[in-house]
């Protein structure tokens, strides 16, 4: 609920638990490592790019920015709130979190479009990537959000879409009715499809004519798709010449929505290489932070990691200081 402070040093914390209130003295120090703020709807609409929703959000619902907030209370420096671990979701009718769509959209024979039929990035670059060029792109006049993952029957057939899973594991007729018309669309042609999904059917079509042009050639000429070893990761090595791209041609044609999601918020409390929170600059005694509640180190996606190496890493190094361990590095 909120931070003690006595004399300018964090002392405690008052907590609510299982309906009850909490007030905790701490012997040393307090360490903030509560998550980020992607749970919270006021706060995304106050710092993230819009649009923004919590509800395409696969982080952990109870990540509300709480120690977040009550530290800004103290007056603590923050940076970067303009930022979280962006990937593209999909929220599947019934289940309470949306799913991470990130191998899917990079296998060959899919492309995703906006609502005016068009594609707008590489859909096999890395998912931070994508969803930054997602944000950039997007405008009233050029809306992107949703947008939708097109493929055909020979995609559903060979490669695991999310809740789809293949059509082998399970069949179009086993899914459930909720899926059509929301999550889920299909239609025997290109024009069709766009239809039901909202989409417009001329730029669709011809997305489309070009898209399985660039299959043939192997050369995406618009996203350069496939031309990195990275892009190549998500691919099919079978697929020739491009392991990333495949024609769209066998009915039946699909589109599933896919929204602008994360997993997590990256913004945050500024901390030294204590882990010490800063304000003004300056250490505010008595309180460390690390994790998704603090700036990000690594914001720009080096590898897998990036979120769990630097939360170790400062935890430790925390716990050094608050000890008086020599070790401790500056």
């Amino acid at each position: 609920v909120r931070l003690v402070s006595e004399g300018g040093r964090v002392i405690g914390a008052v907590m609510e638990r299982e309906g009850g209130t909490l007030h905790v003295r701490a012997r040393r120090a307090v360490i903030l490592a509560g998550g980020g703020f992607e749970h919270n709807q006021v706060m995304r609409e106050q710092y993230l790019p819009k649009p923004t929703d919590r509800s395409w959000s696969a982080g952990a619902h109870s990540n509300t920015g709480d120690v977040l907030k009550a530290a800004m209370d103290l007056g603590a420096d923050t940076k970067r709130m303009d930022g979280a671990w962006w990937c593209t979701t999909i929220s599947v009718p019934g289940e309470e979190l949306p799913r991470l769509s990130i191998m899917e959209k990079s296998y060959p024979g899919s492309c995703v479009v906006n609502q005016a039929g068009r594609r707008f990035a590489n859909e096999s670059q890395n998912y931070m990537s994508y969803q930054k060029e997602l944000f950039r792109v997007h405008s009233e006049e050029n809306p992107c959000v949703p947008s939708y993952m097109i493929f055909d029957r020979r995609f559903r057939a060979k490669y695991v879409v999310g809740p789809l899973l293949t059509s082998g594991m399970r069949p179009d007729w086993i899914l459930p009715r909720r899926f059509f018309g929301k999550l889920l669309f299909k239609d025997s042609t290109v024009e069709g499809l766009a239809k039901k999904a909202g989409i417009n059917p001329q730029g669709l079509s011809d997305t489309i004519e070009r898209f399985n042009e660039f299959a043939r050639t192997g050369k995406d000429l618009d996203f350069q798709r496939g031309d990195t070893a990275y892009d190549r990761y998500y691919a099919d090595p079978e697929g020739k010449p491009n392991p990333c791209l495949a024609p769209i041609a066998k009915p039946p044609f699909y589109a599933m929505r896919i929204d602008p999601g994360d997993f997590g918020t990256h913004g945050g409390l500024l901390i030294d290489s204590f882990a010490r929170v800063q304000k003004d600059g300056k250490p505010i005694e008595g309180l460390y932070a690390t994790g998704n509640c603090t700036t990000a180190l690594l914001p720009n996606y080096p590898g897998p990691g990036a979120t769990l190496g630097p939360a170790m890493t400062f935890a430790y190094q925390a716990a050094k200081h608050i000890t008086g361990h020599q070790e401790a590095q500056s």
